[in-house]
């Protein structure tokens, strides 16, 4: 699994380790030694238990220091031995074309061309996004119709996915790839917001600025990380599978619409008042308008709320869209249905911060990146591989 030290690596980490299967785990991390690796992922993994725990769960794993980014590169015969691939580093930011791609599309098929040296090799589960359908996709997303070349898209991470999942279907017919694409994943189902923060306050900031850029009847494709952390677990360890492409997705189902959340939202934040005041809007014609109410509602003082304004507009964009991703495929597998981001609403605000400090998990994402300074640096990866005899 590459990416131990993110959101979702961290929670399938810790999934992982917690069913003490035999499985052994060797996590190449970008990192100057093999204790400084160790904390990182300790870090992350604390997010979703005590700090004991977290440091007890990180020595099981075997830590190598290296970047998958240069994984073709890279002759530790540890890696030799790997069974399953589940490559889950990426660059998330939006902007930043050329870096980008470099790390999620050139540096993915370095990670191939090394797990091509893997001769116990079974499984290379690579984790796309649901959105490399782009823009203009019909209502109700199926895997077969997408990566599409015409396809317009939004931002610079989904156009490297989408290349991403085309070059290894061009170029490494010969591993057996089966590809896993999330929609959209926020919080936990029982611990809520602790473990991230990551794309919730959006919806809250929606729900704070009672602005919606599209009708009430439109759903968003949600689901928790821990159920997504289980279901790429299953698909990385099912030893057959009927198709190689996946969305793990809420799906019709479960997907949450506008309207569901906003009764959600007053069921379980009665004192921020009734929900029946919201207003549609046009992210276009009515940019004045959303900057306005945003100023009169967070205020827009010093670098950070610069920041989450130009936030809020490119994840609107995206809430504007109303898609659904089929699951159908999932569900056929015998993969638990996820539950409806409605259900679990509650408990990610129990424990939720202020907006503008939830959002601080997702700054990076909005800040332009630096000039490139030498080879390409990306989250630190994980690579599974079963109990030596």
């Amino acid at each position: 699994m590459t990416g131990a030290t993110g959101f979702l690596g961290g929670a399938v980490l810790h999934q992982a380790l917690s069913r003490r299967d035999g499985a052994e785990w060797v996590c190449l991390v970008r990192c100057t030694s093999v204790e400084q690796g160790r904390q990182r992922i300790a870090a992350r993994l604390s997010r979703f238990t005590d700090p004991f725990t977290a440091q007890r769960l990180a020595r099981l794993v075997e830590v190598v220091p290296g970047d998958f980014t240069r994984a073709d590169l890279d002759a530790d015969p540890r890696l030799d031995s790997i069974t399953h691939v589940l490559h889950l580093a990426a660059d998330t930011s939006w902007w930043g074309e050329e870096r980008v791609s470099r790390t999620n599309h050139d540096g993915t098929l370095a990670l191939a061309r090394r797990a091509r040296a893997m001769p116990r090799l079974a499984r290379f589960l690579h984790v796309s996004t649901a959105m490399i359908c782009g823009a203009e996709a019909p209502s109700l997303v199926e895997e077969a119709a997408f990566p599409s070349p015409q396809a317009r898209h939004l931002v610079a991470y989904t156009v490297s996915k989408a290349a991403a999942e085309t070059s290894l279907a061009g170029s490494f017919a010969d591993l057996p790839i089966v590809v896993a694409r999330p929609s959209i994943v926020v919080g936990h189902s029982t611990l809520g917001a602790a473990p991230s923060s990551s794309i919730l306050w959006v919806i809250r900031a929606a729900d704070r600025l009672r602005l919606v850029p599209c009708a009430p009847e439109s759903a968003v494709d949600i689901i928790p990380v821990d159920w997504t952390a289980d279901t790429l677990l299953g698909l990385l360890r099912k030893p057959q599978l009927a198709h190689t492409l996946y969305h793990v997705s809420a799906g019709e189902g479960a997907r949450a619409r506008w309207d569901d959340l906003m009764r959600a939202f007053a069921a379980a934040d009665p004192a921020g008042g009734p929900r029946d005041d919201f207003t549609r809007f046009d992210l276009v014609a009515d940019r004045a308008l959303l900057r306005r109410r945003f100023a009169e509602t967070f205020g827009l003082d010093g670098a950070l709320k610069q920041a989450m304004l130009r936030a809020v507009r490119a994840y609107y964009a995206f809430c504007s869209l109303d898609l659904t991703f089929s699951n159908a495929r999932l569900l056929a597998e015998g993969f638990a249905p996820p539950p409806s981001f409605t259900d679990y609403l509650k408990v990610c605000l129990e424990n939720a911060p202020e907006i503008a400090e939830q959002f601080a998990d997702d700054l990076e994402m909005f800040v332009a990146p630096e000039p490139a300074q030498g080879p390409a640096q990306g989250p630190a990866p994980v690579l599974p591989r079963t109990a030596r005899a």
